[in-house]
């Protein structure tokens, strides 16, 4: 059985770190950094591989009282549109969109059901965005830079990425929700970092479901500093991760975008940005903006 599956790869300001430590400062406060302290009161981060398998929708075929079924199981917390190529279908293929966590039949034949190959995406195409004014996602007191915005010419100018923004923060910062929804994925079992190829699938994220079919992704989560799961809902504010440099990265920093399926295709959306004024604005390249 053959099987493709659509990957999108966070493209973002990349690093060169491989360790992370810890300590508490004179208030008993937790830092976090890249660097190694010079007191012996640091802590260094270990990294811990669980060798947990890769979440992904699975499709395979069931006989039941001599009909051979093809069934679909979706394991996200939203729903996926999906693709199968087969002899068996008109027109060799077959398209459904299915439902968040659920099994489902597609196909039913009493011949036998040949090989097959598939590709998925995760998000309804019917879903239509809204205007929604987006919390800054950073908890800190701090001004943080914005590194790169919407059509970067480093790595925002592909669809899943062109209306993205990196932020500069240091190691450890709290990462917060811009927007209520629910938790579909997290990945935080990767602990370092550079700008190879072989980076491009290894950040670690949090992604959140919002209500009108966009998600969140907040990459590049610093290596087990998830405080959500899949299934969980949030709201806006809430605490979802600390900052690091996972994957493909040259520093610590956030890279944030809104994205959505439109269609058999994975593109980012426009967004603004609401300060503690209440005023919007679109982030910019040079810009630095307070975390709360």
């Amino acid at each position: 059985m053959i099987r493709f599956i659509w990957l999108f790869f966070f493209a973002s300001l990349s690093l060169n770190a491989g360790e992370i430590y810890k300590y508490k400062d004179e208030n008993g406060k937790w830092i976090f950094t890249d660097k190694k302290p010079a007191s012996n009161k640091g802590e260094k981060i270990e990294y811990k591989n669980d060798n947990k398998k890769r979440v992904r929708p699975r499709v395979f075929v069931k006989n039941i009282d001599g009909v051979n079924q093809l069934i679909v199981k979706n394991p996200f917390y939203a729903p996926i549109e999906i693709e199968i190529y087969s002899s068996i279908f008109d027109q060799n293929r077959l398209h459904k969109v299915l439902p968040e966590k659920s099994t489902t039949v597609v196909y039913s034949s009493q011949q036998n059901i040949p090989r097959y190959r598939y590709r998925w995406l995760m998000g309804d195409p019917a879903a239509q965005e809204i205007n929604y004014n987006y919390l800054f996602p950073v908890l800190s007191k701090s001004k943080h830079q914005v590194t790169q915005s919407f059509n970067g010419r480093f790595s925002h100018y592909q669809a899943p990425n062109k209306y993205a923004v990196d932020i500069a923060m240091p190691v450890g910062t709290y990462i917060r929700a811009a927007r209520e929804g629910v938790v579909v994925q997290v990945k935080e079992d990767y602990h370092m970092s550079g700008t190879s190829g072989y980076f491009l699938d290894k950040a670690n994220y949090v992604k959140v479901l919002h209500s009108d079919g966009t998600y969140a992704v907040y990459a590049h989560i610093l290596l087990g500093t998830s405080l959500v799961k899949a299934g969980d809902k949030v709201s806006a504010g809430d605490k979802l991760a600390r900052s690091g440099s996972s994957g493909f990265s040259t520093g610590p920093h956030l890279h944030f975008v809104i994205r959505k399926n439109a269609g058999r295709k994975l593109v980012s959306v426009p967004f603004v940005f609401i300060d503690n004024n209440g005023k919007t604005f679109t982030p910019r390249r040079g810009q630095k903006i307070k975390g709360i």
